[in-house]
């Protein structure tokens, strides 16, 4: 029966590869009986980071799978917003994903940290205006009117299953999420771990008990190793854009990340047996955007994307940016030319584009290598505060060194690859006079977030990052090549 219902599956997506299976049998601590052998199906993405044109084909595979299993869940992982100017620019910032979600009648959704990224307004907006439920266990909102967030969600399925669904999301080691601090304003977050361990209860009120993490693979694996035995059935992760092609099995858990952007899905069916002992397999999907779509879902995305100031072009690249250090030396270098200083420094987890093809560059462009809405923040700070900056950005930053302009860097680390030391270069290889007072532009996330020595605590000039840069681009018409430049060095 199982051969002949994936086989009619197999035909319905012609172009969905299989890329794992897996699967387990034990008995589960859960002691009520059932009569009978039931199945939980659920069809699971994350990280999707507001890229609506996959939605389509999403929406196929999903009803494709409710023609063959009428209890199917659809669950996100968490960081639905950010990284798409159509939804990102909309009136409403974030309000296309949530229509289209709605669309597809998803289940429910972890909070992931750039959940955040539309600031608390417009997140209370998205927030009342989803179908399905946001859920968070470490994130604690003091208004939680406006901001709705659950710990955990019991699901109850027609065929008689509970389902328990748990979520953490990762901390920083400043105790919040990666996302702007003015964007957290009004929570407060607890430790993922300990507050994980502390919904383990739930396992009595559920048949399976699902956590529906933002925490990352390695973490989501620390996770279930420090889980008591036969208590927590499936972690399904999203934020480190994690592609699991093979069977992870950690603690008797099956463990399930369907990498970013809805290149793929995860499908995870288990089967619960009369006598508690279970079953259970995940099969990667590709969704992408080739194939069988929703055309009622096509039809809403065309609509968001017909958009003539996103699409207008604004300058033309004379070469291929073919990797995010090409566009982030682009990046930093129209931001030092708007602020008219003589040092820029980029954060490299501001740079979202990882490739710019020659020709047309449209505002869109931008605001795909830039959607953050940081604004410029100005300072004059002597050598010695820069290379404070370097140094603790460098350890910070799991993306890596600071992305600079007017000046380079070498970067000396041991043979463990800590740093040991950094020294900053003028354009021309000439020391920098550490003694001396530099003008300095950087975004206002590096502001926030990176902790080191300086006295001057800096001003906006009151201009997004994004927006100084489709202004510098129409000026100069013509992008030049960045192809081969080097400006960080890192020595071993």
């Amino acid at each position: 029966m199982n051969k002949f219902r994936f086989a009619f599956f197999g035909a319905l997506l012609s172009l969905v590869i299989l890329t794992i299976s897996c699967g387990t049998s034990r008995k589960t601590g859960y002691s009520t009986q059932i009569p009978e052998t039931k199945t939980l199906s659920i069809l699971a993405v994350n990280d999707m980071h507001a890229n609506i044109d996959q939605f389509p084909r999403l929406a196929f595979i999903a009803d494709s799978l409710r023609n063959l299993y009428p209890n199917l869940l659809l669950v996100s992982a968490g960081d639905n917003q950010t990284g798409n100017p159509v939804n990102d620019q909309f009136p409403e910032r974030g309000m296309p994903m949530i229509e289209l979600m709605n669309a597809l009648h998803f289940n429910l959704s972890a909070m992931g940290n750039h959940e955040f990224d539309p600031k608390p307004n417009a997140l209370a907006f998205l927030l009342k205006n989803a179908d399905f439920d946001f859920i968070s266990a470490n994130i604690h909102p003091k208004d939680t009117i406006n901001f709705p967030i659950k710990p955990y969600r019991l699901v109850h399925l027609p065929n008689g299953l509970t389902i328990g669904f748990v979520s953490v999301i990762e901390i920083n080691q400043r105790g919040i999420p990666d996302s702007h601090p003015d964007n957290l304003t009004g929570f407060s977050f607890s430790n993922p771990i300990s507050t994980a361990n502390q919904y383990l209860f739930l396992k009595d009120s559920c048949d399976v008990l699902i956590y529906l993490t933002h925490y990352g693979y390695e973490n989501d694996v620390k996770l279930a190793l420090q889980f008591p035995q036969d208590v927590v059935d499936l972690i399904i992760g999203g934020h480190s854009h994690t592609k699991i092609d093979t069977e992870q099995i950690h603690n008797h858990i099956l463990i399930t990340q369907a990498e970013s952007r809805l290149k793929y899905a995860t499908l995870i069916q288990m089967k619960i047996l009369p006598d508690g002992s279970r079953t259970k397999t995940a099969q990667l999907l590709t969704v992408g955007n080739k194939g069988q779509v929703n055309e009622e879902i096509a039809k809403m995305v065309d609509k968001f994307n017909d958009n003539p100031r996103l699409n207008t072009p604004i300058a033309e690249a004379t070469d291929d940016f073919s990797n995010r250090e090409e566009i982030g030396f682009l990046m930093v270098d129209a931001m030092r030319a708007s602020s008219q200083t003589e040092i820029a420094l980029l954060n490299p987890g501001g740079v979202r584009l990882a490739y710019l093809p020659k020709g047309p560059v449209t505002v869109k462009d931008v605001y795909l290598m830039d959607p953050f809405g940081n604004e410029t923040i100005l300072y004059r700070l002597t050598g010695h505060e820069l290379k404070s900056l370097l140094t603790n950005a460098f350890r910070f930053d799991d993306y890596g060194a600071i992305i600079p302009s007017g000046m380079r860097t070498r970067y000396h680390l041991d043979q463990k690859g800590e740093l040991i030391n950094v020294e900053l270069y003028t354009d021309e290889g000439i020391p920098m006079e550490l003694n001396r007072l530099y003008s300095v532009a950087m975004n206002s996330y590096m502001a926030s977030v990176y902790v080191y020595e300086h006295e001057d605590p800096g001003a906006s000039n009151y201009t997004t990052t994004a927006v100084s840069m489709i202004e510098f681009l129409r000026k100069i018409g013509k992008i030049p090549s960045y192809r081969d430049q080097q400006r960080v060095e890192i020595i071993k």
